[in-house]
C-alpha cells in the first residue's frame, strides 16, 4: 500500500470511530453521571480512563488476539458477561448515591460524596474496557476495514488518534456539562438525574445479559 491507501484507510477508521463515540452509550451516561454528580477535574478524568480504555482494544487487535476471539465465541461471551456485570454495578452504585442524596433536605449544599481521582479514570477506563459493543466495534473495524498488510507502526498511529479523540469528545461533553450556567440549572435536579444514568446503565448491562 503506497500513502495515499493509508490515508484513505485512516480516514475510514477515524470517521467510523467518531460516529461510534458520539453515538448514545454506557460510556456517555459515565460521562454525563461523572459531570452531573462530581467536579469538572472528576468528570475530566474520567473521560481520560475512558480513552484509555481503547489501548486494551487496540493491544488485543495489534497482537492477533482478536482471531481468537472471532474463533472462540467463548471467549467474547465472557467479555459480554464481565461488562454486563460491571454496567450493572455502577448502575446500582448510581441509585445508592441517590439514595444517600435523597435523605439531605438541600442538594445543593451537600453534594454527592466526591470520587477519589485514582477511581475516577479506573472507572472510566473499566466501563470502555469491558464494554462489548466496543470490543466488536473493534473486532470488524481491524478485520474487515484494516488490511492485514498494514504495518503494525501505523495501525498504533490509527489507535492513538482514536484514544486521543475519545478524550477530546467526552471532555468536551464534561466541559459543558460542567460550566456553572449549565449545571446550576441542573444541580437541583440531581437526586433525579443521576438515578436516571444509573437506570440507563442497568438498562445497558441488562441488555447485554439478555442479548
Amino acid at each position: 500500500m503506497n500513502s495515499h491507501q493509508y490515508l484513505v484507510e485512516f480516514a475510514i477508521v477515524a470517521g467510523a470511530h467518531i460516529l461510534a463515540v458520539m453515538s448514545p452509550g454506557p460510556d456517555f451516561a459515565l460521562i454525563v453521571k461523572s459531570s452531573l454528580s462530581q467536579t469538572r477535574k472528576i468528570a475530566i478524568l474520567t473521560a481520560l480512563g475512558i480513552a484509555l480504555g481503547i489501548c486494551i482494544h487496540i493491544s488485543y487487535c495489534l497482537f492477533g488476539i482478536a482471531i481468537l476471539i472471532l474463533k472462540f465465541p467463548a471467549l467474547y461471551s465472557i467479555i459480554r458477561y464481565l461488562g454486563a456485570s460491571y454496567l450493572i454495578y455502577l448502575g446500582i452504585q448510581c441509585l445508592l448515591e441517590t439514595g444517600r442524596a435523597h435523605k439531605i433536605r438541600n442538594a445543593v449544599e451537600k453534594k454527592f460524596k466526591p470520587m477519589n481521582p485514582a477511581k475516577s479514570v479506573f472507572t472510566g477506563f473499566l466501563t470502555n474496557a469491558l464494554n462489548p459493543k466496543a470490543t466488536l466495534f473493534f473486532l470488524s473495524l481491524f478485520t474487515q476495514v484494516v488490511r492485514t498488510d498494514t504495518p503494525w507502526w501505523i495501525q498504533s498511529l490509527y489507535g492513538m488518534e482514536m484514544i486521543a479523540a475519545t478524550f477530546i469528545w467526552f471532555s468536551c461533553v464534561a466541559l459543558f456539562i460542567t460550566t456553572p450556567r449549565f449545571k446550576g440549572r441542573f444541580e437541583r435536579a440531581l437526586v433525579f438525574l443521576v438515578p436516571a444514568m444509573g437506570v440507563l446503565l442497568l438498562a445497558f448491562g441488562l441488555k447485554l445479559f439478555i442479548s
